[in-house]
């Protein structure tokens, strides 16, 4: 069966029919353009959608045509989202994280209408939103006792584990599912490099004490490894056999409970152990110089300001 074409495919036959959706403002097909755009480029569709819907939504209520539009129409639109409410949501975009990820829909929006050939009216975005360092972070004193906290653990291989664990969350930046998808030959001890695999696939350097405490886990691993019939490739793996689970790939649940342990034994208490830990990482590089880009490079954080902003 022949998968039918579609107007989106031909530049020439894209152009008119974005022009004639803005003109009528179908927000059906402009929202077929953002999915075709942004499967196309492989960007993140979700909140452009909503994004979308709202925008098109609102311009269509205000009376407004293409492409005669206000040249502070998106200001005003901004602000309704962020002081009022979207006018096809109940509540408000508050949180920065949120506002972030809005603006960055905003201007996927533009980008599709770019894209499809339109000739777009010059009109005022509304500031990029400040996002970054506002998350709460564990302090290199209260990481020092999460690490003595896993070390006081009474089973060694569990201490080994949480130990290892602790710092590629507390120094990389590593998302807990970054850390399960890491396979054994992904680590080089030799140069201390950590190969990370995923949507955000990269190479971070590790520090000569998180190289260390992975190696002493291998050791672990490697014990753990011989009893399967076909070893795990996966580089953490769980070292108690509770619930069938030794020697199988390390879950949330266990990383959820090396955490709390560790917490319990340094006399601390976070709501997101995980996330305070990845955030302790980003500003432990821009401490150590490194540009806002940079440590988004590789921790996979959307955006990072300079700790002076």
């Amino acid at each position: 069966m022949l998968i039918p074409a579609s107007p989106l495919d031909d530049p020439a036959t894209r152009r008119a029919y974005l022009e004639a959706a803005l003109a009528a403002w179908d927000s059906e097909a402009l929202l077929e353009a953002v999915v075709y755009a942004h499967r196309l480029f492989g960007w993140r569709e979700t909140v452009t959608l909503a994004v979308t819907r709202n925008l098109v939504y609102w311009l269509r209520e205000q009376g407004y045509t293409w492409p005669h539009l206000p040249q502070h129409v998106l200001l005003q639109f901004w602000q309704l989202c962020t002081e009022g409410r979207p006018p096809l949501s109940p509540r408000p975009i508050r949180k920065n994280s949120s506002q972030y990820a809005w603006w960055r829909g905003l201007q996927r929006f533009w980008d599709t209408l770019g894209w499809g050939g339109v000739e777009i009216p010059r009109l005022e975005m509304p500031p990029k939103p400040r996002y970054a360092l506002i998350r709460p972070y564990f302090s290199d004193q209260e990481f020092a006792r999460l690490l003595a906290g896993a070390r006081a653990h009474p089973e060694g291989r569990l201490r080994r584990l949480g130990v290892a664990v602790l710092y590629l969350l507390g120094e990389t930046g590593l998302w807990p599912r970054e850390i399960f998808a890491l396979r054994l030959e992904d680590f080089h001890p030799t140069t201390r490099v950590l190969r990370v695999r995923g949507e955000k696939a990269r190479s971070v350097s590790l520090s000569k004490e998180a190289s260390a405490a992975l190696q002493a886990y291998l050791e672990d691993r490697e014990r753990v490894a011989s009893l399967a019939p076909l070893p795990s490739p996966y580089l953490f793996l769980r070292m108690t056999p509770k619930k069938g689970g030794l020697g199988r790939p390390l879950n949330r649940d266990t990383l959820k409970g090396l955490l709390e342990r560790a917490m319990q034994m340094g006399g601390l208490d976070h709501p997101r152990p995980t996330g305070a830990l990845r955030w302790r990482a980003v500003r432990r590089y821009l401490q150590q110089g490194l540009s806002p880009q940079e440590v988004a490079r590789r921790t996979g954080v959307a955006s990072v300001l300079s700790l002076k902003d």
